[in-house]
C-alpha cells in the first residue's frame, strides 16, 4: 500500500501574515531572503552617502522575520528587544530608529495597520528611553554625564 505525504512545508502562521508582507516574501523566495533584503534596504537608507551612521544591530531583520508570523510576533520581538537592550543607549536608539523606519516603510507600501503598529511601538520605545535616561535629583555626576551622552546620541541620531 502506497502512502502519500505532503512534502510541501506549510507555515501554520500564514493566516496571520499581512498581504503585502506575504507578497514581498514570495518575491524574495523565502523569509530569510526577505529579512536580508529588508536589512539591506534599511542599511541603504541609513548608511548612505554623507550619513555617518553605522548600523550595530540586526533589529531590522529581526522584525522582518517576526512580520512573517503576525502582529503578535512583532510585539513579542519588541518586548524582548526593549527588555534586553534599553540599558544600552546606542542599541535603544537603533531600536527606535528601526521602529520609526518600519512605520514609514509600511505606510508607503500599503499596510496602514502594520504602519500604525510600528508607530505605536516607536512612541513606546521613545517613552521607555526617556524614562531610562531622564535626569534625577539623586544622580551622581557620572550618572548625569552618562545620561547627557545618551540623550545627545539619541536626539542627534534620530533627528
Amino acid at each position: 500500500m502506497e502512502t502519500k505525504t505532503n512534502t510541501k512545508a506549510v507555515n501554520p502562521y500564514a493566516k496571520h501574515i499581512r498581504p503585502n508582507v506575504a507578497s514581498l516574501v514570495r518575491e524574495c523566495g523565502n523569509i530569510f531572503n526577505y529579512a536580508a533584503a529588508i536589512e539591506r534596504t534599511f542599511e541603504r537608507y541609513f548608511v548612505g552617502i554623507g550619513n555617518p551612521y553605522q548600523r550595530i544591530t540586526t533589529f531590522a531583520s529581526d522584525f522582518a522575520l517576526a512580520e512573517c508570523y503576525g502582529d503578535n510576533s512583532v510585539l513579542d520581538t519588541y518586548r524582548r528587544a526593549s527588555k534586553s537592550w534599553m540599558s544600552d543607549y546606542k542599541y535603544a536608539t537603533e531600536l527606535s530608529m528601526v521602529l520609526n523606519w518600519y512605520s514609514w516603510f509600511w505606510y508607503d507600501n500599503g499596510e496602514p495597520g502594520l504602519s500604525k503598529l510600528y508607530a505605536d511601538l516607536f512612541y513606546k520605545s521613545k517613552d521607555a528611553f526617556y524614562k531610562a535616561y531622564k535626569f534625577r535629583k539623586t544622580d551622581t555626576e557620572e550618572e548625569r554625564s552618562h545620561k547627557e551622552e545618551a540623550q545627545s546620541y539619541f536626539y542627534e541620531t534620530l533627528d
